[in-house]
């Protein structure tokens, strides 16, 4: 026993301020009974000279021991002042440094119960806490996780980075806010608008440079906010926003092509037989050409998207993109259907050209290919993209637009962004020249994007973090305790 008290005592949380007077050990539990060493100080006036009043226990919860819980009784004493000018006669000892006032379980145990809580959420970090030894309720666990955040101060912030996310998906949406230089997420939220992050930012001055994606929500936020600062426009969305307007010009090129071949094919004669695959895909186009056309036809009668989705017995998100679709959408194939692998053991011999059958291309996966850079591209992708290029000719014109702006973020070129520009305008591709025109509006920050290193990648990845976060918690993901467990834990102040 004698060697366990020694053991104990070495452990007890603040061993300088605390005494063992006595220790209990039970099959349950163990009880350590302690008390103060030193005389306190009367907290009003700061005098030492205090007589003993009398005293009461506080029991605490600690840490365990080999798996089994420790109960400390910390024997309190009272103190009467001595000072006759003082207006504090009788007070209690603090040692603050061991438990809060009030406080059933020590700040050590407190801390550690707020540390798998913020790690695990409620009730996987009680179930743990249970098998090691500290039994807690979930509830008690998750108000530990937001005391950490009740008083916590923004640090300053020089390079900040913004971007929203999904409280529900195209309904309800917040912003996180990002401390690049620090790479720690210092803010949430809870809505998305411009005049939410202008007051954010009128609170937190010293802001110098904002990433941002390249809506205008944000922008006008900042300016309003923080009129000194500088705007960069993100690079990824830069990129991601290149690829749709790309996917969207090889769509239009498919539909061309497959044009012209079907003009080709009426002009041979009737005599060619479709296969079987051939003959059902042109039949479930023809019956989802026929419910496009029955789309567009009661759209322009003045019904709602609702409406159409009920009469025709389509989905409201497939009724919206058709409507606002440039012309029939043409289904897209998997990119997996599109691999018709070689025979093992054959190779075809150099330069032999291969007859093309597939008239139709995922659209986003093509979009990809063109992208990539050639020395990027595996064996596979580079068949598939020559495959393409001469089913859709001037797809090749696409990917030269498409890799010159990829040079150009890839070099920091800015100075040649101007005449990428009009020539993409020039080109006839649509979409990619939409995309180029939009790049006008926010020209300069844009430029920023290509020659300034700073990006919203690293806040995409906490965003996705959030969302993991999110799903974790199920109905319990209200913003304060969201907000608690995306904070980074090291940085907030203790409660």
């Amino acid at each position: 026993m004698g060697q366990l008290v020694d053991i104990v005592r070495s452990s007890l949380p603040s061993p300088e301020l605390l005494a063992v007077e006595s220790m209990d050990e039970r099959e349950s539990k163990i009880i350590i009974r302690v008390q103060g060493k030193d005389t306190p100080r009367c907290p009003a006036c700061a005098g030492s000279r205090v007589s003993y009043h009398s005293r009461y226990y506080r029991t605490l919860r600690d840490l365990p021991w080999q798996g089994r819980p420790v109960q400390i009784q910390l024997h309190i004493r009272r103190f009467r002042c001595r000072n006759a000018d003082c207006r504090r006669k009788i007070f209690a000892e603090r040692l603050s440094a061991v438990a809060a006032p009030r406080a059933r379980e020590t700040q050590r145990r407190c801390e550690i119960l707020g540390v798998v809580g913020y790690a695990l959420g409620g009730l996987p970090g009680a179930r743990l806490l249970n098998r090691l030894g500290m039994p807690s309720s979930h509830d008690t666990v998750l108000r530990r996780i937001k005391a950490r955040v009740r008083g916590r101060s923004v640090p300053p912030v020089r390079v900040l980075g913004v971007d929203d996310w999904a409280w529900r998906k195209q309904s309800t949406y917040g912003t996180m806010l990002l401390d690049l230089e620090r790479r720690c997420v210092i803010d949430l939220l809870p809505v998305r608008s411009a005049e939410s992050f202008a007051e954010w930012l009128q609170a937190h001055p010293g802001v110098e440079v904002i990433t941002r994606d390249r809506a205008g929500l944000y922008a006008d936020g900042g300016r309003q906010g923080a009129p000194s600062a500088v705007q960069v426009a993100d690079r990824y969305h830069l990129v991601n926003n290149l690829s749709e307007a790309v996917a969207r010009d090889i769509q239009r090129l498919q539909a061309t092509a497959r044009e012209a071949r079907a003009r080709q094919t009426a002009a041979r004669g009737p005599n060619q037989k479709l296969t079987l695959i051939e003959a059902r895909r042109q039949r479930c186009r023809e019956a989802r050409y026929q419910r496009w056309l029955a789309v567009v036809e009661l759209g322009r009668q003045g019904y709602s998207q609702l409406a159409i989705a009920e009469q025709l017995g389509l989905a409201p998100n497939t009724v919206a993109s058709w409507l606002h679709a440039p012309g029939f959408p043409e289904r897209g194939m998997r990119s997996d259907r599109q691999r018709d692998e070689e025979p093992k053991g054959e190779r075809p011999e150099p330069g032999l050209q291969r007859t093309l059958s597939r008239t139709r291309y995922s659209a986003g996966w093509m979009a990809a290919l063109l992208m990539k850079f050639p020395r990027t591209l595996t064996a596979v992708q580079n068949r598939h993209l020559e495959e393409f290029l001469q089913f859709c000719p001037a797809g090749k014109q696409l990917r030269q637009l498409t890799l010159q702006f990829r040079k150009l973020l890839r070099w920091k070129s800015s100075a040649r962004l101007s005449a990428w520009m009009e020539k993409v305008k020039a080109s006839g591709f649509p979409f990619l020249a939409q995309f180029a025109r939009v790049l006008g509006r926010d020209l300069e920050a844009v430029q920023l994007a290509i020659t300034t290193p700073w990006s919203n990648g690293l806040l995409e990845g906490h965003i996705n973090r959030l969302k993991v976060i999110k799903r974790q918690m199920y109905g319990r993901a209200k913003f304060e305790l969201l907000k608690a467990r995306v904070l980074p834990w090291v940085e907030l102040a203790p409660h």
